[in-house]
């Protein structure tokens, strides 16, 4: 006997995967505003003018299909991904026309390959069974992260750490260019990638950009980084401020 459950119709869309939404969308999200960042800062001139406007045209694209994708049901998410799959191949080119024409810092425009290459994978290796868009034919072997079949790993990994080594502009720790400059991944060195952009920072400075972890958690890696010479501390208590050793 059909119960009343059983005639209710499970609709699997891709908003409802915690996965997908933290390493896809969110991440995404996080590219495109690094960019718009990025943008506000170059001073428009007719030399770049046509390259900023088409990336603002490809990262608002970007961005309308990675929500898209956040109503697909399960017979429209094969499609729908390899359609967003090359908006990201396109927004990459894109940045590295710029990169090329001297338009984004090489720094920067490397740092956002690797992202928007992460995306790319996840996509291929979690929802496509490796069936998307083949990313180092079509982006080559300058995307950070890409392992060519004939270069030894330890030797990619060892370039690509350098060359997403970047500067940080003094002073300058705002949500958005802590999205530019940081690595994001090691808390240690996003701590640290705090203090190198404002000398002399307390605790409460550091959480208000690294908003995901607590104060007592940033005062403990604060404490480790002490002990390893890392970082120098000036003052007592909720006087103290924090500086990178130089």
């Amino acid at each position: 006997m059909q119960t009343e459950k059983d005639k209710v119709i499970q609709l699997k869309r891709l908003s409802g995967n915690t996965d997908y939404y933290n390493n896809v969308f969110k991440k995404t999200e996080k590219i495109v505003s690094v960019i718009f960042y990025i943008l506000s800062e170059i001073k428009t001139v007719p030399a770049t003018e046509t390259h900023t406007q088409i990336i603002r045209d490809r990262a608002l694209k970007t961005h309308e299909l990675s929500l898209e994708t956040l109503t697909f049901q399960p017979h429209e998410q094969h499609e729908g991904l390899l359609r967003f799959q090359y908006g990201l191949v396109g927004l990459e080119s894109t940045l590295r026309v710029a990169k090329t024409a001297g338009v984004i810092p090489e720094d920067i425009f490397m740092l956002l390959a690797d992202q928007t290459d992460s995306v790319l994978r996840y996509i291929n290796n979690h929802f496509l069974q490796n069936e998307g868009i083949p990313t180092e034919e079509l982006t080559g072997n300058l995307v950070v992260g890409s392992v060519s079949k004939s270069t030894p790993k330890s030797s990619t990994v060892a370039t690509a750490n350098r060359q997403r080594r970047v500067n940080i502009p003094a002073g300058d720790i705002s949500t958005d260019a802590y999205l530019v400059y940081s690595q994001l991944t090691d808390r240690a060195e996003r701590i640290k990638t705090v203090l190198e952009a404002k000398p002399e920072a307390s605790i409460k400075d550091i959480a208000e950009v690294i908003t995901d972890v607590s104060e007592k958690t940033i005062q403990r890696e604060l404490n480790s980084l002490i002990e390893k010479g890392q970082v120098l501390r000036e003052g007592e208590r909720r006087w103290s401020k924090y500086s990178v050793v130089k």
